[in-house]
């Protein structure tokens, strides 16, 4: 791409024309589980004149936690954030859905697969843990508004298109120490590690929200346990209080 003052390192830094993408992003109304993985946000005049497609590509992120403290991050390896700490994660793919339609992969699907890919941790590891989606889809991320490289197959975008990213976290609690889980750093993944949500900052990061995302996880983690523990001893006293009604009832 020509060199120009609007976009760096394949990043959209005019504060313009991301304000002009996101309101476009936001008012395309595609929900917590967009239909498509891509959506069309057509398209925009920059400061030289060109016209230049804009796009709305969806994503989700996994926030691997134990009862340790600990998080799983990845080194990014490309931009935005390159050689900075972030959370595994990717783009949704498009699949063959009911009656052959292609629609766009489920959220947490994507955050899983991507977790695997980037990680390298043990599918058996996710598939017992507690999965749950924290928050909802944000699509106000005027700081991941990307310019395609290259032509990406099956999303429309082209060299040289805008598109902006939308996420959601979804929290993946796991029982097992992660310092102790096996971890290989693959695809866009530069490097793999687990830290102390404790020691963590937020310039630590080459995404913007994926900090908050953390500590987002953690607390809905502690509240969906807190819920799991209220339920179970309700369910201790129900059983308690049925077996003495039975006591009382017997000859």
């Amino acid at each position: 791409m020509t060199s120009n003052t609007f976009t760096k390192h394949n990043m959209l830094v005019d504060p313009s024309l991301q304000k002009e993408i996101i309101k476009r992003a936001v008012n395309a109304n595609c929900g917590d589980n967009p239909n498509q993985a891509t959506h069309s946000l057509g398209t925009l005049k920059t400061p030289d004149g060109r016209e230049v497609a804009a796009h709305l590509r969806h994503a989700a992120d996994a926030i691997i936690l134990d009862d340790c403290g600990h998080v799983v991050l990845i080194t990014r390896k490309h931009n935005p954030g390159v050689g900075l700490k972030a959370l595994p994660g990717g783009f949704m793919d498009s699949v063959q859905g009911i009656a052959g339609a292609i629609v766009a992969e489920k959220a947490a699907t994507a955050a899983l697969r991507e977790a695997v890919e980037e990680t390298g941790i043990s599918k058996s590891v996710l598939q017992a843990a507690h999965v749950i989606p924290v928050g909802h889809r944000s699509y106000d991320r005027p700081f991941d508004i990307r310019v395609a490289w290259g032509d990406i197959p099956g999303t429309g975008i082209k060299k040289g298109d805008f598109f902006a990213v939308s996420t959601q976290g979804f929290c993946v609690k796991t029982t097992q120490d992660l310092s102790r889980v096996g971890l290989k750093a693959g695809d866009d993944a530069k490097a793999v590690l687990v830290a102390k949500i404790s020691s963590l900052t937020p310039e630590e990061f080459g995404v913007a929200d994926h900090w908050a995302m953390i500590h987002a996880a953690a607390a809905a983690a502690h509240a969906s346990h807190q819920a799991c523990s209220s339920v179970r001893r309700l369910v201790a006293r129900q059983c308690i209080c049925a077996l003495m009604l039975q006591r009382r009832e017997e000859p």
